[in-house]
């Protein structure tokens, strides 16, 4: 059974941090997964983006964008990262030796293949490192 570790705390600690801080030192590993980042436009926050581990990036949340998916005053771009990130959680996994997952959030979870992904990489013979925000 695989070691997983999940790791809490309140916005703004320093999960992703850590996240990119344990990608670095594990670099060479096969590691898959993503990062969140804030996206800042003359000081205000503005939405959210993904990072993969292999460079790509996209939008996960942004205050102008319309979306059937919101938390508070951020639209949620589901579609858009089910695209990018599930297709790493169910196919590139397999040939991985750990998964990083920043974060398991509201935002995330909109997304019932996301939680499949995750539910089963939980249960994977490989370890997964996941941030779960907490209040």
């Amino acid at each position: 059974m695989a070691r997983n570790i999940l790791v809490t705390g309140p916005p703004g600690i320093g999960k992703t941090t850590a996240m990119r801080r344990l990608a670095a030192l594990l670099g060479d590993l096969r590691l898959v997964g993503f990062t969140t980042d804030e996206v800042r436009v003359g000081g205000r926050r503005r939405g959210f983006k993904i990072l993969t581990l292999d460079g790509r990036e996209g939008v996960l949340a942004d205050v102008g964008l319309r979306s059937r998916w919101r938390v508070g005053r951020y639209g949620v771009d589901l579609e858009g990262f089910e695209r990018l990130v599930c297709p790493i959680l169910e196919r590139d996994a397999e040939d991985a030796d750990a998964v990083i997952i920043d974060e398991i959030g509201k935002m995330e979870c909109f997304s019932q293949r996301f939680c499949r992904a995750v539910e089963r990489l939980a249960d994977a013979p490989i370890p997964m490192v996941a941030t779960i925000a907490a209040r």
